[in-house]
């Protein structure tokens, strides 16, 4: 494989950033399919979307695309149009040669940075005099934060290779950087966000919903006395299975006739943030 051009790299960075721009939480992917279509068909590509997204959860489908080969060999290439849900908007600026979000929330380099590589392997092979030896088979898939729902959905018997490469970081690092430079080599930048998805490294998150379990489990809770009881009623917080929650809600009662009490139930509703360290978890009442 030859070694990257200035324009191919320059024309992967903007694919990345422009694809970072376009959100797609899980179940939210119908702009960021829309957009990856568009550029494969401009790279004069077919593309097949499925009917996966009303059972996965989303409002769109898995992708296939096709490379033709001049053996009747394929390999399969595979990544997830999902990210995390946001937690700020996404703008992608250069910070030392890698891409970091200007906002305090993800990149998105997981996946897109993979999504940006395989649309330009497309544009390369594409625009070669001769079409590649080896045919590939691009695979985009929904909802794979969330338990790989979309390409639990995909029917693989579509595919014609017989095996293949899914897509992931190769490691993330507590800023979430995600390097892809092993996927295609020298056509690439590092990737990496602000702040860790959690998911890559749940050891660098704190959770609250375990502080709120922590902090629950040390209550008296229940009968008191014969005139006072407390209860812990509801518990919400986190956004996504992969991802270590950083605030969690409860509230509680207490109540007692006693004299010298309120006469009536006390509802305190807490809400726990948690810090990555060194900062410690902090709870505030309203």
């Amino acid at each position: 494989m030859r070694r990257a051009t200035e324009a191919e790299r320059e024309r992967l960075n903007d694919t990345f950033a422009t694809l970072c721009r376009i959100d797609s939480p899980s179940g939210h992917e119908r702009a960021c399919a829309s957009w990856v279509s568009a550029e494969l068909r401009r790279i004069g590509l077919d593309v097949d979307e499925d009917g996966a997204g009303p059972a996965a959860g989303s409002d769109a489908g898995n992708l296939l695309s096709r490379i033709d080969g001049t053996e009747d060999r394929s390999i399969a290439l595979c990544a997830h149009l999902d990210t995390v849900p946001l937690a700020a908007p996404v703008d992608p600026v250069l910070v030392n040669g890698g891409w970091e979000n200007a906002n305090d929330g993800i990149l998105g380099a997981d996946n897109k940075a993979a999504v940006a590589v395989m649309l330009e392997l497309a544009r390369r092979l594409k625009g070669t005099p001769q079409p590649p030896a080896v045919g590939i088979e691009l695979v985009f898939t929904v909802c794979e934060e969330v338990s790989l729902r979309g390409s639990r959905e995909f029917d693989t018997s579509r595919l014609r290779s017989s095996f293949g490469y899914v897509f992931r970081p190769r490691d993330a690092d507590r800023r979430d950087r995600a390097r892809l430079a092993h996927a295609l080599p020298d056509l690439c930048r590092a990737a990496r966000a602000r702040r860790a998805t959690r998911g890559f490294r749940p050891e660098d998150g704190r959770s609250a919903i375990a502080a709120a379990a922590s902090a629950i489990a040390s209550m008296r809770l229940g009968r008191l006395d014969p005139e006072t009881t407390a209860n812990v009623g509801t518990i919400a917080g986190g956004s996504a299975i992969n991802v270590v929650p950083d605030r969690c809600t409860l509230e509680a009662e207490a109540r007692s006739p006693r004299r010298g009490s309120r006469g009536g139930p006390s509802r305190p509703r807490w809400s726990i943030t948690s810090r990555t360290p060194p900062m410690p978890m902090n709870a505030t009442s309203t």
